[in-house]
């Protein structure tokens, strides 16, 4: 592929009103020899950074490629084994190539921005630590601004929230300008056990830009995608579609869809594609250029944010009313700093380590998750605060989400400290409502106090979880009733007999046990669920189509906490994204249905109703009244 494709690329890119294309700077390619770079390969990305100058369109370059495609990496010949995220050699290489390439390419307006590199950690090394992680950003991050102080600075990161990767955001973010997500669902069936239009499916870009944000920097969407060999392109395209608008309406500052082009029929033959034929058609195009749906998605989400008064409307961002916590041990694993120890206490080592080596972070983000899916189809926006070890200070929200694992005690890295409940006072003072889900494996001290009610034992095993509604709450009326499969062979997703002290039961199971509970607390509340209602419904594919009515138990807390924003739509199926300006606001809205939907949209002046079509967005704007 020459400077020629490029440039008929970028044409096409420009013409579709594309402004941005992110490309692989290839370590091997450069630097064919230690400290020894390849002049004539990088007159060839002079000519590329040109080409894209010409067409208007801006170059994210990518740094030390080696691997993009299925299981591709292009190592550099003279590595002979080294990590380079470790070997001091290989870092004063890259710490020596990133300084040449800033020098070359120094404040050139055609650069969006340096890219560390794609999808670290390196694809063919295992084992790197946080420490290690955040020791090459930073090196890296130091020779780019010490020879280019203008362009900003990001990590191409996948996966890393979802999987507790050592690129995660809360060990990297504060070195970087902005950070990234690749969310590829599709890749994560212990996650997503869905179909690609399923709503869990078409939540997770928004809910992985949420997730990152809370580490404080902006967030890119800087890749996603699906292959047009295992699904429909129309249906690529509303998936698109959904995951651009309701990642917007999360605060995703930029969008690049993974990829320009499917592979030509020549490349079917060889590696990387000749043993992984789905990644054959990710492209934007088809292999002779033309436009795939997804293509004309990408333009059209393009033209309309262009036409937006983006300062005026969305340049605060989003603020929601509502939150799910992260954990501090899983931000900072055995941190010895807040061991509550001092050096009289002697050499205090966990034994957790050597007892669960591997525990993974899957539970603690199928909690989240489907915290996040349910909430927004109540209508309600969530952020993702930190656990403060600090002080244990809880946020400033009016409503705060501890689905299990977060109130559970077996794995530190998924729950809350203990001490972080002693708090809860000051929350309830201020007017908030904290939601509790629990399983067979929680554990609060004081519950009484906080809920108004404890745990006696294991709620008995059965082959569902039925609640029948006993007072009104949310969309649902007393002897209403919804149910699910329950999963009693874990206690993980085993629920838990309730003794009621001094809270109401608006709920009870199939057995008539206490189900759901509210104790009022000063001037908030505390709202109890007998059952891990989120872990439950990670276990089911399709969940939050099959089992679409659990959404008003999130529609209940809503309510009671009035943790909504100020324009939200009152449809399940339809989740809304609020961003705020100087001059007003927006809403994004998107409808996560295979049908058209009619609903009533709540906006700081009033109700208005609004039609969607199927897998459809929608913007709408407000000005404040003293703009």
């Amino acid at each position: 592929m020459g400077v020629e494709a490029f440039d008929e690329a970028f044409a096409q890119l420009a013409s579709l009103g594309l402004d941005t294309a992110r490309i692989d700077v290839l370590w091997a390619a450069v630097e064919p020899a230690p400290g020894q770079y390849d002049e004539a390969h990088l007159a060839v990305l002079d000519e590329i950074l040109a080409a894209a100058r010409r067409h208007g369109v801006l170059l994210h370059p990518c740094l030390f490629v080696g691997g993009e495609v299925g299981d591709a990496f292009w190592d550099i010949p003279w590595r002979n084994g080294r990590n380079p995220h470790t070997d001091v050699e290989l870092l004063r290489a890259q710490v020596a190539q990133a300084r040449m390439l800033a020098e070359r390419w120094r404040g050139d307006p055609g650069v969006l921005g340096w890219d560390l590199t794609d999808e670290p950690p390196y694809w063919i090394i295992a084992g790197t630590t946080d420490a290690e992680a955040r020791g090459w950003t930073g090196d890296l991050v130091t020779a780019l601004r010490g020879e280019d102080p203008e362009h900003l600075i990001t990590i191409g990161t996948a996966s890393q929230e979802v999987r507790g990767g050592p690129f995660r955001a809360d060990v990297v973010a504060d070195l970087l300008d902005f950070t990234c997500v690749h969310p590829y669902p599709i890749y994560a069936p212990d996650l997503f056990p869905d179909g690609l239009l399923d709503p869990r499916m078409t939540h997770s870009a928004a809910f992985e830009t949420a997730l990152t944000a809370g580490a404080g920097r902006p967030v890119m969407l800087q890749e996603f995608g699906a292959s047009s060999a295992q699904y429909h392109p129309e249906r690529i395209a509303a998936y698109d579609r959904l995951f651009l608008w309701s990642s917007f309406g999360r605060g995703a500052i930029g969008f690049l869809s993974w990829c320009w082009s499917d592979a030509e029929l020549e490349a079917y033959r060889r590696v990387p594609y000749v043993r992984w034929p789905h990644e054959t058609q990710f492209g934007f195009t088809d292999a002779s250029g033309a436009l795939r749906p997804r293509g004309q998605v990408l333009a059209e989400f393009a033209d309309a944010v262009r036409q937006l008064d983006l300062d005026g409307y969305a340049g605060c961002g989003p603020d929601p009313r509502a939150g799910i916590m992260v954990p501090y041990e899983y931000v900072r694993p055995y941190d010895q700093r807040f061991f509550g120890l001092d050096e009289k206490s002697g050499i205090y080592t966990p034994a957790e380590p050597v007892w669960n080596p591997a525990p993974g972070v899957v539970p603690l983000v199928r909690g989240w998750l489907n915290a996040f899916v349910l909430a927004a189809r109540a209508g309600i926006a969530v952020q993702f605060p930190r656990e403060r070890p600090q002080d244990d200070r809880w946020p400033e929200l009016r409503l705060l989400l501890l689905p299990a694992p977060l109130t559970t005690t077996s794995t530190t890295l998924w729950h809350m400290r203990t001490t972080f409940w002693q708090n809860a006072p000051a929350f309830h003072a201020a007017g908030g409502t904290v939601y509790l889900s629990l399983s067979a494996d929680s554990a609060i001290p004081e519950m009484i106090e906080l809920a108004g009610c404890r745990i006696l034992d294991r709620e008995p095993a059965d082959q569902a979880v039925r609640l029948t509604f006993v007072e009104p709450w949310g969309p649902f009326s007393p002897d209403d009733t919804i149910e699910m499969p329950a999963f009693d062979d874990d206690q993980s997703t085993r629920g838990v007999l309730l003794d009621v002290v001094d809270a109401r039961t608006v709920a009870v199971d199939e057995h008539g046990h206490p189900a759901l509970v509210v104790a009022d607390r000063a001037n908030g509340h505390t709202v109890t669920c007998a059952y891990p209602i989120e872990l439950l419904l990670a276990r089911i594919p399709d969940a939050h189509r099959r089992h679409a009515d659990w959404y008003g138990l999130y529609a209940g807390l809503a309510d009671l906490s009035n943790a909504r924003e100020d324009a939200w739509a009152d449809h399940p199926d339809v989740t809304s994204g609020v961003l705020l300006g100087d001059r007003g606001g927006l809403v994004a809205l998107t409808n996560h249905s295979p049908e058209r939907v009619e609903f009533d949209l709540v906006l700081p002046s009033g109700r208005d109703r609004v039609r969607l079509e199927a897998y459809d967005s929608a913007i709408v704007t407000w000005d404040s009244p003293d703009s």
